[in-house]
């Protein structure tokens, strides 16, 4: 069986849709979900940034498996996602070329997953394309 890329992305794009005003909560709520059942489990210190971020990566990678590659980079009060092969951002592009706001679940998961494991208070910064549909470089703010 084929996975289809194209149903994940109209799928994707149709819910945001469908959820209208509702959209960003939902997403808010579906990233401290995932990012709950990350922390339920057995870990080593989560509050040391190399263990954690090795930890983190290995479940964004090999668990939820949403793009081809994922590194998670911890420096002082930074912390950087870089995302190629995603499969989310080709709905959000779809929902972006209809000028409606876009929802990324991993950027919940990630603060969520910061704030609940490190203990730390976390800012958005932003989020950089640097390439192709797909790649991204979510940025953000220790504190």
């Amino acid at each position: 069986m084929t996975v289809s890329l194209n149903f994940f992305k109209q799928y994707h794009c149709n819910i945001v849709k469908a959820l209208g005003d509702d959209a960003k909560k939902v997403n808010a709520k579906v990233g401290s979900i995932m990012a709950d059942e990350w922390l339920s489990r057995e870990h080593v210190d989560l509050n040391d940034p190399r263990k954690f971020k090795t930890d983190f990566k290995n479940y964004l990678l090999n668990e939820l498996e949403f793009a081809r590659d994922v590194d998670v980079e911890i420096k002082g009060n930074d912390m950087d996602i870089t995302v190629k092969g995603c499969v989310i951002c080709h709905g959000n592009e779809l929902l972006r070329q209809e000028g409606m706001a876009t929802a990324c679940p991993i950027v919940q998961t990630s603060k969520y997953a910061v704030v609940k494991g490190l203990k730390k208070n976390v800012t958005m910064k932003g989020v950089d394309k640097p390439g192709v549909v797909g790649e991204c470089v979510i940025r953000f703010e220790l504190q």
